[in-house]
């Protein structure tokens, strides 16, 4: 396998930097700590880049806090002057690593993400009788950083470049050696590309007729329920075995007749529509920003775009029958928990 070579140089460019921390500003540029980097931006990232250049940059830097979407998540968020740092390190690592992933892997690439793997899923369903979807326990959490680091080596060279990913990747987990932060654009890429291994084991088994995944979430279709049952078990000991990785237990087998939900989607052989979690969101979006109107905190015209956004949720599917059911809410059904 050839390796490609990167250097420091390439990172700390001027060029990238600027780029860089565009890339990181795009859609917050209201933050104050981003307004400050920006206005001030030569001075600052001539710093960054000798910082890097000396292998003096700090890392690790930023603050957690918890969500829940709809189950609770701990984020960390990178200080901005590091989500510079990451997006210049990305803009050469990450093209690297991308050839080297299948095409059904459509998480965090260009050109992929939630509608293409959508799409690809539909494909699947009407082509293909049995499907399995599995998913790995606390994955994020439980990447080792030295079959990560490994990986990482396979395709690339550069021993500084190579010493910086390594000590971003470190800076999570302590003494443990695994663990990747959630909310970093260096975890998405590397946790994309670790279950590689994965797609490429399911693709050879022979059984499998299609297959989807993002991030660690994944769908394979055969032709048998047996065929199904067979390569559950089969992905499940190549996770524990090579990736140190163990899958949920909530595995679901099913008839692709009967519909499944992908990335939000409840895909059947004749249509796509809106799963749970996308209703969810539509309805609660939708509630926010007409409370906010209600307050006097939104004119008319941010209450449009606002719902614009809400229904934006919802563009991707077929949805009429939903909304005529939502307009008929006098009707004593709690739509709200009609996700």
């Amino acid at each position: 396998m050839k390796r490609v070579r990167i250097n420091l140089d390439d990172v700390a460019q001027r060029d990238n930097l600027a780029e860089a921390a565009f890339l990181a500003a795009r859609g917050k540029r209201h933050r104050p700590e981003m307004r400050e980097f920006l206005v001030d931006l030569e001075p600052r990232i001539s710093a960054l880049s000798a910082e890097i250049l000396n292998q003096t940059v700090r890392v690790g830097q930023g603050h957690r806090f918890e969500i829940r979407d709809p189950k609770p998540r701990a984020i960390f968020a990178p200080c901005f002057r590091e989500r510079v740092l990451h997006h210049a390190l990305m803009n050469r690592v990450a093209p690297v690593l991308d050839r080297a992933l299948i095409s059904d892997s459509y998480a965090c690439r260009v050109g992929k993400g939630t509608l293409a793997a959508t799409a690809r899923a539909h494909e699947h369903v009407r082509r293909f009788p049995w499907y399995a979807k599995m998913d790995v326990r606390a994955y994020f959490a439980s990447i080792r950083h030295s079959i990560l680091m490994e990986r990482i080596r396979r395709r690339i060279k550069g021993d500084d470049v190579l010493a910086l990913v390594g000590r971003i990747v470190a800076a999570h987990g302590g003494c443990s050696g695994q663990g990747l932060p959630i909310g970093a654009l260096t975890s998405q890429c590397f946790a994309n590309y670790y279950l590689d291994p994965l797609d490429r084991f399911l693709l050879e088994a022979g059984a499998t007729r299609g297959y989807v995944r993002y991030m660690d979430d994944f769908v394979f279709w055969t032709d048998t329920r047996r065929d199904a049952t067979r390569l559950v078990r089969r992905a499940g000991e190549f996770l524990e075995q090579t990736l140190a990785l163990t899958a949920k237990s909530d595995v679901q087998i099913n008839r692709s007749a009967r519909g499944i939900t992908v990335c939000g989607y409840r895909i059947l052989p004749g249509s796509i529509r809106l799963g749970r979690r996308h209703k969810r969101r539509y309805l609660e979006s939708r509630r926010r920003c007409e409370a906010a109107y209600r307050a006097g905190t939104l004119d008319a015209a941010q209450l449009q775009r606002a719902h614009d956004a809400a229904l934006a949720i919802t563009a991707h599917a077929e949805t009429r029958a939903w909304f005529r059911a939502l307009a008929s809410e006098g009707s004593g059904v709690d739509w709200r928990n009609e996700v």
